[in-house]
């Protein structure tokens, strides 16, 4: 185990220079910092520093923060963090994303009081009434409705405890994730099946001699610091490769000693063409096919049928091109690795592009293999179920999803796979199978089918909303709940993947400050909820939070088996500890360990696959397959994407990030600070559209107004814009006093959607048929 530690005094020289470096921030930021009467005494001021790690997106990245006077002046990132750094002796640093996290705990926009619905009117009520008020509401609505009708929409949450409460106490099954259901389905399931997990989208970076963002922008959009920090590492260190696989012209891209600009959605057709290379040249790892894989000649069979030169037709890629890339996988294999996420996983036919893509890991051996595809893992952190001293009924165990117990639901394949399907629930609420909802850090009305999920939150008879800031779901709740944010909460996370391949870890620390204005972190929200639930129902099972005095308490029962506490987090010169060593190529001594290219032993899959209409092997599934055409009327290709500065809606009212994303788009003296349309100049000149120029965005489903951005970075046919704006967002232009125009808050883009999806998992298919026209506006 590693973690350091203080001086008796608890200062280092580190940190007297980072407070040094805090009183000059606060000086020069005033009354930013400063109390409500504008003033900043920074000559009394007390300092003092905390640790925390970042749950803007979740990835845990460690933020160490200063503090003066109860309030936050500065954070930075944690050196030699697994997530935030590049490993051992590096810095650790932080994203926008991260950084934002102190505007948000100062953020006066948060909700700051619990509300309830009365006669159609949200309003300020205290905290044991909102509680109270919940319990009640719960208790009816499962006498009513049952609670098996009751949606878990709870997104990644400081706390490891709803699954308990609305699972295993309140008893519902239905559950959305934002993994799964909303954000890479057929990446996740595919790698799950296949034998490699959701390891299949992260390599060993820093050891690899060859990488393919697939898809991927590592550079501007990741899954902690390290992701970036390890491909630079392994260019420097190594003189890797790099090479991407994008649509775009990203940040990735022009690092890139290749850019495959691949047409939007034919991923699997160059991946099986480059299958097809690998296979015929004999470059492929044959002691590990033959001894460690299943349905390779199903695989043969289906890479002999896309030879580059077809692949180049469908793909836009030259055959020379899928030759060279193929040949440098696979003579760099085992140490080489591909990075794979959402980008080849939002669309209809992404499935096979997932399988395919995943298949050429199996293909060249890299499995497990240093600078190949690591079979991360978690520490062996203590479950719920370990450290609790209670016996208590699962009141879910028995009860079967909505969508695999009714025969309304029979056409959706999915049902043999994932359980639900976010573009399903709004049928579902209109069957009365769903009928209310809890929402916490997200947002699921950005998440497709906007429109009809919109219809349906407003249908529910109890709408629960868990979050600091008002949005879509919350304006239309029953309950506001207003959570505290990761700096004012006691925190633990765990992880897999890291600048550490070689070790687990866990990471950590105490709340920086006390919650601001009247909020709860979420362990407060969750067995307050559980209090008042015990009382009103008689049912002692409510009680098992009862045994941990706080969160602190309960955090440290799970650390039991890892030889740390939160207070050893909190209290060191880094919040994190790697407390398990593991070896590579772990599958060696695995008897059950199979890399599967064809899928037909696993009977759900082959099921699901056999209604949707494909085979279990990998095949190349073209686009519209699945999902929208291009025509005439909508002859535009969109699809959303994210950035460094954003993340899934829960940071957008920052005024700073909006101001940093206005600049580097170059249109900071606009006013708006909503979400821009990239598009291609030669697109924008048939249409007479200008750089800045507000644009109507249409599809067969919806439409919106955004401002356009023209650059040669996206291909002529293909518009893509940012995801988690408009008018489901978390704060307007009117709210913050900027203006009165709703369009200077960008669009929800999926106010474009409907209900297309990926078959096989439900994961919402983002490639939508547009047009594009000039709106006549400023």
């Amino acid at each position: 185990m590693s973690n350091s530690t203080q001086s008796e005094s608890g200062l280092t020289r580190r940190t007297l220079l980072k407070a040094g470096g805090a009183v000059a921030g606060a000086a020069a930021l005033g009354g930013c910092l400063g109390e409500e009467d504008g003033t900043t005494d920074v000559g009394s001021a007390e300092f003092s520093t905390a640790f925390s790690n970042c749950w803007m997106c979740s990835h845990n990245c460690g933020q160490e923060v200063t503090v003066m006077d109860g309030r936050v002046v500065n954070i930075t990132g944690v050196d030699g963090h697994p997530r935030g750094s590049a490993g051992p002796d590096t810095e650790g640093t932080l994203c926008p994303k991260g950084l934002a996290q102190q505007d948000k705990t100062h953020d006066p926009k948060r909700i700051k009081e619990p509300h309830i619905r009365r006669n159609g009117t949200l309003e300020k009520v205290s905290w044991d009434e909102a509680l109270q008020y919940t319990a009640e509401r719960l208790v009816q609505f499962d006498e009513e409705n049952g609670a098996e009708t009751f949606l878990d929409a709870t997104s990644w949450a400081e706390t490891s405890i709803f699954r308990t409460i609305w699972k295993d106490l309140y008893g519902s099954p239905e559950r959305i994730s934002r993994g799964i259901h909303v954000c890479a389905g057929p990446t996740f399931v595919a790698g799950g099946m296949m034998g490699t997990g959701t390891n299949n989208r992260i390599p060993d970076y820093q050891n690899s001699d060859y990488i393919i963002a697939w898809g991927r922008n590592i550079l501007n959009s990741f899954g902690g610091q390290f992701e970036a920090k390890g491909v630079l590492e392994a260019i420097e260190n190594r003189g890797a490769t790099l090479v991407t696989i994008d649509p775009n012209y990203t940040d990735t891209a022009e690092k890139s000693d290749h850019w495959l600009p691949v047409k939007p959605r034919t991923d699997g057709a160059l991946a099986l063409a480059m299958a097809n290379v690998i296979i015929e040249e004999e470059l492929y790892d044959e002691d590990f096919v033959e001894n460690f894989t299943h349905g390779f000649e199903a695989y043969r069979e289906a890479a002999a049928d896309m030879p580059p030169a077809e692949a180049a037709e469908i793909t836009g890629i030259s055959a020379d091109s899928i030759r060279e890339i193929a040949r440098g996988f696979a003579k760099a294999a085992p140490r080489a690795g591909i990075s794979v996420w959402t980008g080849t996983a939002q669309a209809g036919n992404s499935w096979k592009a997932s399988q395919n893509i995943t298949a050429l890991n199996g293909l060249v051996g890299n499995i497990d293999r240093p600078g190949g595809l690591r079979l991360w893992e978690y520490p062996s952190t203590a479950s719920f179920g370990q450290v609790c001293e209670q016996d208590y009924t699962n009141r879910a165990e028995f009860k079967t999803p909505a969508i695999n117990k009714y025969e309304e639901y029979e056409k959706y394949p999915l049902r043999h796979i994932t359980g639900i399907g976010h573009n399903v629930v709004p049928e579902m609420v209109e069957n009365g199978h769903i009928n209310g909802i809890v929402c916490h850090h997200d947002d699921p009305l950005k998440d497709g089918n906007t429109k009809a999920w919109i219809e349906a939150v407003e249908a529910m008879d109890l709408v629960l909303s868990i979050d600091a800031y008002w949005n879509g779901v919350s304006r239309r709740a029953d309950i506001v709940l207003p959570e505290s944010t990761s700096l004012e909460k006691d925190t633990l996370g765990t992880g897999n993947w890291s600048a550490y391949p070689r070790h687990k870890w866990v990471t950590g620390g105490k709340a920086a400050v006390d919650p601001r204005w009247n909020t709860r972190p979420d362990w407060d929200i969750l067995t307050g909820i559980a209090e008042k639930m015990a009382t009103e129902t008689g049912n002692d099972d409510w009680r098992i939070f009862e045994q941990w005095d706080s969160h602190e308490e309960f955090i440290n029962a799970k650390l039991g088996t890892c030889g740390t506490t939160l207070e050893d987090l909190s209290t060191g010169e880094n919040n994190y500890c790697l407390v398990e060593e593991y070896d590579y190529e772990k599958w060696k001594d695995d008897d059950h360990f199979t890399f599967r290219f064809d899928l037909d032993q696993i009977g759900s899959f082959a099921q699901a696959a056999e209604e949707a209409g494909m085979g279990t092997a990998p095949e190349w599934v073209p686009p519209g397959t699945y999902g929208d055409e291009m025509s005439d009327e909508y002859p535009l290709e969109f699809t959303d994407t994210r950035s460094v500065f954003f993340s899934h809606g829960s940071n957008q009212p920052h005024e700073r990030l909006q101001d940093h994303y206005a600049k580097r788009n170059g249109l900071n003296d606009a006013d708006y600070r909503g979400n821009y349309l990239y598009m291609n100049p030669k697109d924008a000149e048939s249409r007479g559209i200008e750089n800045g120029d507000m644009v109507s965005i249409e599809s067969a489903d919806g439409e919106g107004t955004l401002m356009a951005h023209l650059t040669e970075r996206v291909q002529p046919g293909f518009v893509t814009s940012e995801y988690g704006f408009g008018s489901t967002s978390s704060i307007t232009s009117r709210e913050s006093g900027r203006g009165s125009d709703d369009a200077a808050d960008g669009m929800n883009t999926m106010m474009l959607h409907t209900d297309q999806m990926d078959p096989i998992t439900g994961q919402p298919d983002r490639h939508i048929a547009v047009d594009v026209t000039p709106t006549g506006g400023d």
